[in-house]
């Protein structure tokens, strides 16, 4: 499994993760909302028909009132007034009201008159609820209501779920009631339910699309990422190769150069002053004076040559640290173009790999290289300081300078032609470990900073002492 395969995955998993996780918690708290609703609702309903049960109860009271409270009709005679009156009351469609005394008796149930002058205390329904006594009790606490199964008269005496409420009547020790059946609240219970439930699953789906598109979504999006960027990369490091390629071959040119130009011409005078000493031997003549001649040049020769393998890798460098190769770094080039070389360094020989001395070395070479070329200047500061979180090197001229922002946007957006490796590869070499490239020139100078940050160095920066 590749790195980008990796990445993919780390994206999208959680993704996953994180929309199952929200479409178990949106279905709990679904269930949970639509169950507290569908109570409420119950409950609500149920409030109602027990509000009107009592206003069914206090409109009976309130036409039997004149014929219960009549003192001038003797009690059988009312007795009989009242029957009549509760018999012909109704409402809606299996609305009555019934009457029974307190020892249970059936006095009024219209539509069941059957059931009429019959006890019916221990009745029970399908439940093992006391029916008639529970309602006796209800009536004689001043009013109760009692959830019961009874037979329905719509339904062809079926029986159904209802709620009862009684009053009493004490002077004639009666109970009088009605109730209403509630199978239609299950009913419309179980519609809601079913509504609920479809626009829960409606919502899942819809949610459930919305992540899968939101993850097919970020999946292709990573995918053109990807490419874009491998795209990106491969341009880049074919620039870079290309960029090597050129420094390889102008630093070949240039040791072809000192070896044709330097040691080759140099090896071909001694060759010929040897030989001169030769044939001066060869006729007994004085040779010491090519002798001489020749071991000056051989000198010369075994000079150069430590001076370009110096320079392809200077083994100071690894002896005394970055500091002191520098300063030779300075030396050398004061002697060879006469510019004066300052150096301001710190001791840090224990600090940095050898990886970034070498960095810092070679864009130290590289800028001196270009004020030599360049810059026309006379005077170069080279300073090396240990900063809170940094390691700096800046290298400052008092040549002329150069428009370094013009030179910066036709670097970057490729609309001029191109002048130079040299800043570009310092920018490189300093993004490998982090690092930071400041360039800042104007008429009076250039100033370029290299900066590595301290996380880069071998130890804490804040511990290491200027020498």
């Amino acid at each position: 499994m590749n790195i980008n395969t990796k990445l993919q995955l780390v994206t999208i998993v959680p993704l996953l993760l994180a929309l199952s996780a929200v479409l178990f918690v949106t279905q709990i708290q679904y269930q949970s909302l639509s169950k507290q609703t569908v109570d409420e609702y119950r409950q609500s309903v149920i409030k109602h028909r027990k509000k009107e049960l009592h206003n069914y109860v206090k409109l009976a009271e309130g036409a039997t009132e004149h014929i219960y409270r009549d003192e001038n009709l003797d009690k059988q005679a009312a007795q009989t007034l009242v029957k009549e009156t509760l018999s012909n009351m109704r409402f809606g469609k299996d609305g009555y009201f019934y009457a029974y005394d307190f020892e249970g008796t059936a006095l009024v149930l219209p539509g069941q008159e059957w059931r009429l002058g019959k006890n019916w205390l221990e009745l029970e329904d399908r439940n093992g609820v006391k029916l008639i006594q529970g309602l006796i009790e209800g009536a004689k606490a001043g009013g109760g209501y009692l959830n019961y199964v009874f037979n329905q008269p719509s339904k062809g005496g079926e029986v159904a779920k209802k709620i009862g409420y009684a009053r009493a009547l004490d002077d004639w020790q009666w109970m009088i009631g009605t109730g209403v059946y509630i199978d239609d609240i299950d009913q419309e219970i179980a519609h809601l339910n079913a509504s609920i439930s479809k626009h829960i699953r409606s919502t899942f789906i819809m949610t459930l699309i919305i992540g899968v598109v939101a993850v097919i979504a970020i999946f292709f999006s990573g995918q053109f990422i990807r490419f874009s960027e491998k795209k990106l990369a491969n341009r880049k490091l074919r620039e870079l190769n290309e960029r090597i390629f050129q420094t390889q071959e102008e630093e070949c040119k240039r040791v072809s150069r000192e070896l044709h130009d330097g040691i080759s011409q140099t090896i071909a005078a001694a060759r010929f002053s040897l030989e001169t000493a030769q044939l001066k031997q060869q006729n007994n003549d004085d040779s010491s004076k090519e002798l001489d001649r020749s071991m000056q040049l051989i000198c010369q020769i075994m000079g150069d040559i430590r001076s370009i393998s110096h320079q392809l890798h200077p083994g100071i460098l690894e002896d005394f640290g970055l500091g002191a190769a520098l300063e030779e770094l300075g030396r050398d080039f004061t002697q060879r173009t006469g510019i004066s070389v300052k150096v301001e360094r710190l001791s840090i020989r224990n600090v940095l790999s050898t990886e970034v001395k070498t960095a810092l070395y070679r864009i130290a070479q590289e800028s001196l290289t270009n004020i030599e070329r360049h810059a026309d200047a006379s005077e170069i500061l080279l300073t090396l300081k240990l900063k809170p979180g940094w390691l700096v090197l800046k290298i400052r001229d008092n040549g002329h300078g150069f428009d370094y922002q013009q030179y910066d946007c036709a670097e970057n957006n490729k609309t001029a032609v191109y002048h130079g490796i040299g800043l570009r590869n310092m920018k490189e070499r300093l993004n490998f470990y982090q690092g930071e490239l400041q360039v800042q020139s104007e008429k009076t100078g250039t100033t370029i900073c290299a900066r590595i940050p301290q996380a880069q160095l071998r130890y804490n920066a804040s511990t290491a002492g200027e020498s």
